[in-house]
């Protein structure tokens, strides 16, 4: 089988010859000894989604031009840098602080968030959002790029996970409470752009497949159910409808407590959902998890690699073969990591990053050693 097949296979609540195995490392790693063997691995047997931008979402939906101002800077120590989007509604400015040393930063400090109180989405929303053309050449590129090797997902938008992501964090819960019609006059204008642009899309030609990144900022313990219920399910479940009604489908990236979300997650129309994480990082048990929404729903995931520093290869090896017995009969599952690219992105220094490395190649082995059907 190719990547593809197995994974749509997967998908499908099939077995497929194998289980998928997703993993890709930071281009940062590349140069590390330990890279070349896990490099040739990945594309040996890697099976992976991979992200396309086809519709450009500017700030919020609105159409944008984006520039940036340094502020301050004390070499070897910190640059200060304000990020500016022009829009329709007027300009939205953030504030950000980073580590300034060679190769850059990995994170950053948020001093001022674009969005800093209620008036700053009466304005978002006042503008007319208008549906543009999407570049179905794009997906035509990425899908010629990635051919057999996995599946490519369409990125959209996501109005509730963008706002909290962009706003000032000590106070946007709040406004939940204070200005309740404010944010359902938001969720109303933004949720109704984004299906109409999905709906372009598929008209167009692109898709089938979807992705969005959000739900992680809006479940426990940012947010509680009687949160979920009135602001997050019935605006999703429009937009994924939509893809439904054309024959797509959609995978959901959800850190954290998920595990009692996962149903709801199905019943408002997402398809596959990932990393599971388990505790402590989240609160996902994988068997569990399968007779839940096994039959329904993709499974990625379980698998923790913030310990991949400190694990030997024999404790990665175990967690892989657990994962597969929870996970795998019956397919509906894929292996991956709980970290972004397992943690190669941000490593400090050259042992830790030869070790992470080290514990992606046993990942890898142990997922072809144990992936194979019948489990």
């Amino acid at each position: 089988m190719t990547s593809r097949e197995r994974l749509e296979t997967a998908w499908s609540f099939e077995q497929a010859d194998r289980v998928p195995i997703e993993l890709r490392i930071s281009p940062n790693a590349y140069d590390h000894p330990g890279a070349a063997r896990v490099l040739e691995l990945i594309d040996e047997c890697a099976d992976n989604f991979y992200g396309c931008s086809p519709y450009d979402w500017g700030f919020l939906g609105l159409p944008a031009t984006y520039s940036e101002r340094e502020l301050e800077r004390k070499p070897g120590e910190f640059v200060r840098t304000e990020r500016i989007y022009d829009t329709s509604a007027g300009p939205f400015t953030a504030i950000v602080r980073e580590p300034d040393f060679e190769g850059g930063a990995i994170d950053c400090h948020w001093e001022k968030r674009y969005i800093t109180c209620p008036e700053d989405i009466e304005r978002l929303i006042e503008p007319t959002f208008e549906v543009r053309e999407p570049d179905v050449g794009e997906l035509h590129r990425a899908v010629a790029e990635v051919g057999d090797k996995g599946i490519v997902l369409v990125s959209i938008l996501h109005p509730l996970g963008w706002l909290v992501r962009n706003a000032t964090m000590e106070e946007v819960y709040i406004w939940f409470k204070t200005h309740r019609d404010l944010i359902h006059r938001f969720l109303e204008v933004t949720n109704t752009h984004v299906a109409e642009t999905v709906e372009a899309m598929l008209l167009a030609g692109i898709g089938p497949y979807f992705a969005v990144c959000a739900h992680e900022m809006l479940i426990p313990p940012w947010a509680g159910t009687e949160f979920f219920e009135e602001f997050v399910f019935q605006y999703d479940k429009r937009v994924n409808d939509v893809i439904h009604a054309h024959g797509g489908k959609l995978r959901a990236h959800c850190h954290g407590n998920a595990m009692h979300y996962l149903e709801r997650f199905w019943e408002m129309g997402i398809d596959a959902v990932e990393p599971l994480e388990a505790a402590p990082m989240g609160d996902v048990d994988l068997s569990e998890a399968k007779l839940r929404v096994g039959d329904r729903m993709l499974l990625s995931g379980n698998i923790p690699s913030p310990y991949f520093p400190t694990w030997s290869r024999e404790q990665v090896e175990q967690s892989v073969c657990e994962a597969i017995k929870a996970g795998a009969p019956g397919g509906g599952f894929s292996l991956r990591t709980t970290g972004g690219t397992a943690g190669t992105g941000a490593v400090r220094g050259f042992e830790q990053l030869g070790k992470i490395l080290d514990n992606c190649e046993a990942y890898l082995l142990a997922g072809l050693k144990y992936g194979a059907y019948p489990i």
